[in-house]
């Protein structure tokens, strides 16, 4: 394993090598049973234990699994995160110094989600969610940045499309190897934050539990402040490759599978909301009708009183 100050390296990690040479390596992206993964997390918390690895557990829209884990106070590093989902495309990971302020963080974002889409559960704007992670003491990282094909799932894609303008002033790094991306995608990534003074992490991405640990960031550290903060100083390393062809498919099947039950429970979300919004305008239709009715009877009630006395 490199010895420098930090560095990228396309290859297996060696979790023993790196942990003799004092660094704790972290698989900084992952998903559960909590969001789109298959990975519970008394089985995650064992695995990553058994492998001498910590994790940050980033479930899309949700830190449930997060919090879950650091409850079990388990034997390894785990750095509270999230990846968020967002309106335009792109994939956002947000590192907390603290397991209260990502709860603080994804309170304060639920509610602007809330607000901006009330009844149903739409993806927030790119800037909204940055600019709500703003005032937090967190490490916004562009997940994938590249990824993927034919669609637009990472910020430097879009970017490259004029779609985002200015968003990479509020952003603080970039993933630079995703163990769910093609080689192409990743080396892109890496190229990139090789020529341009930012911070990098890397992850595995995993849905399942093998995949855990394929790709890791490394740092000289034993605390979450004083990891995040080798990132932010570009002292860490990320190790790591992209998952093999079967990993791939499997974690593909997974992901498609696990958006039918989403797919329906949006449905449902999207029916109870119209159906109550259809409601409300029927009953004022009617109301209406009733109210304009009511005066037309009295009105020919008038008549009739006018004209019996005449």
């Amino acid at each position: 394993m490199p010895r420098d100050k930090g560095g990228i390296c396309y290859c297996p990690p060696d979790i023993v090598a790196l942990r003799a040479d004092g660094y704790y390596p972290v698989d900084m992206h992952l998903h559960t049973t909590h969001s789109d993964g298959r990975t519970k997390i008394p089985d995650l918390i064992r695995y990553a234990e058994r492998e001498k690895i910590g994790v940050a557990i980033t479930d899309h829209n949700e830190i449930s699994g997060s919090i879950d884990a650091i409850a079990k106070n388990p034997a390894i590093l785990i750095i509270p995160g999230i990846e968020l989902e967002t309106h335009e495309g792109p994939h956002l990971l947000f590192y907390f110094y603290t397991a209260g302020d990502m709860e603080d963080f994804f309170h304060d974002f639920t509610i602007e989600r809330n607000r901006q889409t009330p009844g149903l559960l739409q993806n927030l704007p790119v800037r909204e969610c940055l600019d709500v992670a703003s005032d937090y003491d967190c490490l916004r990282i562009a997940a994938h940045p590249y990824g993927y094909y034919g669609i637009n799932r990472g910020i430097l894609k879009c970017v490259g499309k004029e779609m985002l303008p200015g968003v990479l002033d509020h952003i603080d790094g970039i993933e630079v190897i995703c163990g769910g991306m093609m080689y192409g995608l990743n080396e892109k990534a890496i190229m990139y934050a090789k020529s341009h003074d930012i911070p990098y992490t890397g992850g595995s991405d995993a849905h399942i539990l093998s995949d855990v640990g394929n790709v890791v960031s490394a740092v000289a550290a034993e605390t979450i402040e004083e990891f995040l903060d080798g990132i932010i100083r570009r002292e860490n390393h990320v190790i790591g490759s992209s998952g093999g062809y079967i990993a791939r498919c499997a974690t593909a099947g997974v992901i498609a599978w696990s958006f039918v039950p989403y797919t329906f429970e949006q449905a449902g979300i999207h029916y109870r909301y119209q159906k109550h919004r259809t409601t409300n305008l029927i009953s004022s239709y009617c109301t209406k009708i009733s109210s304009n009715h009511s005066r037309q009877k009295e009105g020919e009630d008038d008549s009739e009183e006018r004209r019996e006395e005449a």
